[in-house]
């Protein structure tokens, strides 16, 4: 999570304008709606039964919504026995998905969990917890630095029941992955490192060989950047820019296929704040549609 206050107005995307001349070529990418006021922190986001499930991130309710694909909440689910420190993903399996209480913008967390939910429990108020633990293998100091460090995540993804982190690195602006399994505390090593020169804040696997993940670079400018998956490791194929401005895009999920075999993803971005002159303004979150040839 990191709030902004954008010196501009954000303009709103209903097709593929040319903002800031991004690569629009190979993808089409819309606004869909406005975000519920409830929903203003969406920071991660799945498909289950061709419906949208998000969660807001640190300082909000342990809750989960249920969307459909315009936009309208059809579900939300309280749980009782959870917290949400800062929940920044979340990601399924084949029985069960995996809220990641992994934001870390201080660097100082000491409790980073994954909590894991059976999915025919997930709108019980009452569940039975499974936490998972994590650590940062390598990190020994746990001072505050507010931004000024690569201990920070937001983005997971999970394939062949395999769960993969990507880092939010303040400090070199590219992304190392972790792999870790499923249940199981796990002290994290390295995978390898993807030079994304940007902030990452999520990923989604299409079910074949391609993962795209989010995120912004210090100027704010959304972008996409498409891994290839192979044997355990991700290549960098391209990276473009969204063609929208000043939005925190949050979150992203894979939707399935088109009737021209394209993928489609959906995304959302945070409420921000805007300033229009000496004025300020709350820009609602927004939710987003992507079709990505593959």
């Amino acid at each position: 999570m990191l709030k902004y206050l954008i010196p501009l107005l954000i303009i709103a995307v209903t097709g593929c304008a040319n903002l800031s001349k991004p690569d629009t070529t190979s993808f089409t990418f819309k606004k869909v709606s406005e975000l519920p006021p409830s929903i203003n922190e969406s920071s991660g986001l799945i498909i289950i039964d061709g419906k949208l499930i998000t969660h807001n991130d640190s300082g909000n309710m342990p809750m989960l919504y249920q969307l459909d694909t315009t936009g309208i909440i059809t579900d939300y689910i309280k749980y009782n026995y959870l917290a949400n420190h800062d929940w920044e993903a979340i990601a399924q399996s084949n029985n069960a998905i995996h809220i990641a209480d992994i934001g870390n913008n201080l660097g100082d967390r000491k409790d980073l969990k994954i909590y894991n939910i059976i999915k025919n429990g997930i709108w019980q108020e009452d569940i039975d917890i499974d936490i998972s633990t994590i650590t940062y293998s390598t990190q020994t100091d746990f001072k505050q630095r507010n931004q000024q460090h690569s201990y920070d995540a937001e983005a997971i993804i999970i394939i062949n029941e395999v769960m993969y982190l990507f880092s939010k690195d303040w400090i070199n602006f590219t992304t190392s992955i972790y792999s870790l399994p499923l249940y199981q505390d796990t002290s994290l090593n390295s995978h390898q490192s993807i030079n994304t020169k940007g902030l990452v804040t999520d990923a989604a696997f299409n079910n074949n060989d391609t993962v795209l993940l989010c995120g912004y670079n210090q100027s704010l400018q959304p972008f996409i950047a498409q891994l290839k998956f192979k044997d355990g490791n991700f290549t960098l194929i391209k990276k473009v820019d969204l063609p929208i401005e000043g939005a925190q895009i949050e979150a992203i999920a894979y939707y399935g296929k088109n009737q021209k075999d394209q993928d489609v993803y959906y995304l959302t971005s945070e409420a921000v704040n805007v300033r229009l002159g000496d004025d300020e303004a709350k820009v609602a979150g927004e939710l987003y549609k992507l079709i990505w040839p593959e």
